[in-house]
C-alpha cells in the first residue's frame, strides 16, 4: 500500500523510485562489502553508480576485460631461452587455459564471459536522468582485478536533488515533481 502522500498524482510514486535507485544500489553494494573477505572460489557480486552514459560504461567494460586478456597473454607466453633447460621447459610447461572468454554480448546491458574461476556477468543498467549502475558477479578469485576497474571509473553517490523547494516544508525537490516527496503537499507550479 503506497503512503497517502504519493496517491495523489500519477507518476509520483515512480518519480520517487527513480530519484531513490543509485542510492539504493549503493546501499546493496556497501552492505556487501563492509570489510567481508569473500572466501576463495565463491561468487562475489559488485555493483557501483557511475555518471558515464550506458554505451560508454559497456565500452569500459569491454576496453577492461580486453587489457585482461591480453595481461594473462603476456604472462602465459612462453619465454625465449637456449640450451638444454629452454628445450626441457617447453617440453613440461602446460598448455594454459585461455582466460575471460566471450561467452555472451547485449551490447549494451550485458557482457558475459568464461574463465577458469567461473563465469563472469556485468549487468549494467541505465538511470534515468542519467548514468549507469553496474553489476558486476564474477568468481572471488577475480576480485582484485574487478576492484583496481572499478577504482579507475568516474564512481558518483547522487546528492539531494537540487532544484524547487517545497512551500509547506522547504525542502528541495525536482521541478517535475507534483507533490512534495516529504510532505505530500502539493507544489505550484508556473
Amino acid at each position: 500500500m503506497l503512503p497517502s502522500a504519493l496517491v495523489g498524482q500519477e507518476g509520483d510514486f515512480w518519480d520517487i523510485l527513480i530519484m531513490l535507485l543509485p542510492i539504493i544500489a549503493c546501499y546493496i553494494y556497501l552492505s556487501q562489502t563492509r570489510g567481508e573477505r569473500v572466501p576463495e572460489g565463491e561468487t562475489a557480486t559488485d555493483y557501483w553508480y557511475t555518471p558515464q552514459g550506458i554505451e560508454e560504461a559497456y565500452d569500459a567494460v569491454v576496453g577492461e576485460v580486453e587489457k585482461w586478456r591480453r595481461e594473462e597473454e603476456e604472462a602465459t607466453a612462453p619465454k625465449a631461452s637456449g640450451g638444454l633447460s629452454g628445450f626441457l621447459g617447453g617440453l613440461t610447461r602446460r598448455r594454459a587455459e585461455a582466460r575471460f572468454v566471450e561467452r555472451e554480448k547485449e551490447p549494451p546491458r550485458l557482457y558475459r564471459m568464461l574463465d577458469r574461476t567461473g563465469p563472469i556477468y556485468i549487468e549494467l543498467t541505465e538511470v534515468e536522468g542519467g548514468g549507469t549502475v553496474v553489476k558486476a558477479t564474477y568468481n572471488s578469485n577475480i576480485k582484485a582485478r574487478v576492484t583496481r576497474f572499478k577504482a579507475k571509473q568516474p564512481l558518483k553517490i547522487p546528492a539531494v536533488p537540487v532544484g524547487a523547494k517545497c512551500t509547506a516544508c522547504g525542502k528541495s525537490v525536482l521541478p517535475e515533481f507534483n507533490l512534495c516527496p516529504y510532505c505530500g503537499e502539493k507544489l505550484i507550479t508556473e
